[in-house]
C-alpha cells in the first residue's frame, strides 16, 4: 500500500523568530524613540519590544541586550544622517559659499525630518554620562569638524567668511543656530512662533545663513 504523503510543515528551528528584518527594524525605531523621549539609562528592553509590539524574548534574539539596541540605532539611524551632512559638504568643497549653504541646508532637513535626532543628542551627548557622548566624538565629530573646518578655512581665504573670526568658533555659531531650535522646538514653535514645519526649514535655513555671513548690523555702544 502506497504511503499517504505528509501535508505538515517544515518544522522551524526553535527560537528563531519569523517576521524577518520587518521585527528587527521595528525595534531599531522603538528604541531610538525611547531614548530620545526618557534617555537610554531609564528605558528597559520590555518598554521598546512593547513599543515595538513584539516580546522582549525577540529583542534578545536580535541584539542580546539593550546595549546592542543602542549600537544598532547609531550604525542604522544616525550614521547614515552624519554621511549625509559630509556628502553635503564634500559634494561642493571647491565653492565653500555653496558648501556651508548646502550643510546648513541638509542639517535642518535632517533635523526637522527626524525630531528624535536632536532629543537624542541633548541627552546622550550633551549632557553628563551620556550613552553616546564617547561614542559620538570617536565616530562622527572628527569627520564632520575637520570637513566644516575646511570649508571655513577656505570660505576665510577667498573672502566669503570673515577672516578675523577664528574658525572654531564660527562653526560652533553654525552648528547652534542649527541644532538649537529643534532641541527647544516647544519654545521656537510655541513662544517666538518660528514653524518648524517641513515647508518652513528653508526659509529658516536661509536666515541662518544670512546672519552668518551678514551678520544683524552694528551693535555699538
Amino acid at each position: 500500500m502506497k504511503a499517504k504523503a505528509s501535508t505538515s510543515r517544515p518544522r522551524r528551528a526553535p527560537g528563531r523568530p519569523t517576521g524577518g528584518l520587518s521585527q528587527r527594524e521595528a525595534l531599531i525605531d522603538a528604541a531610538r524613540e525611547c531614548f530620545a523621549r526618557h534617555g537610554f539609562a531609564a528605558t528597559p528592553l520590555r518598554q521598546i519590544a512593547r513599543e515595538a509590539h513584539v516580546t522582549p524574548a525577540l529583542a534578545h534574539y536580535y541584539f542580546a541586550s539593550k546595549d546592542g539596541l543602542l549600537a544598532a540605532v547609531v550604525e542604522e539611524r544616525i550614521a547614515p544622517l552624519v554621511g549625509s551632512l559630509a556628502g553635503a559638504l564634500a559634494a561642493a568643497a571647491a565653492d565653500p559659499a555653496s558648501a556651508l549653504r548646502a550643510f546648513v541646508h541638509e542639517y535642518s532637513r535632517i533635523a526637522a525630518e527626524n525630531p528624535w535626532l536632536p532629543r537624542l543628542i541633548l541627552r546622550e551627548v550633551l549632557s553628563d554620562g551620556g550613552a553616546l557622548r564617547e561614542r559620538f566624538q570617536e565616530q562622527f565629530a572628527g569627520l564632520l569638524e575637520a570637513r566644516l573646518r575646511a570649508v571655513i578655512v577656505a570660505g576665510q581665504a577667498t573672502g566669503v567668511l570673515d577672516p578675523t573670526l577664528a574658525p572654531s568658533r564660527l562653526m560652533l555659531s553654525v552648528l547652534s543656530l542649527c541644532l538649537f531650535p529643534f532641541v527647544a522646538a516647544p519654545l521656537v514653535s510655541g513662544v517666538l512662533g518660528v514653524s518648524l514645519a517641513p515647508a518652513s526649514i528653508p526659509a529658516l535655513a536661509e536666515h541662518h545663513l544670512a546672519v552668518l555671513t551678514h551678520g544683524i548690523g552694528r551693535l555699538e555702544p
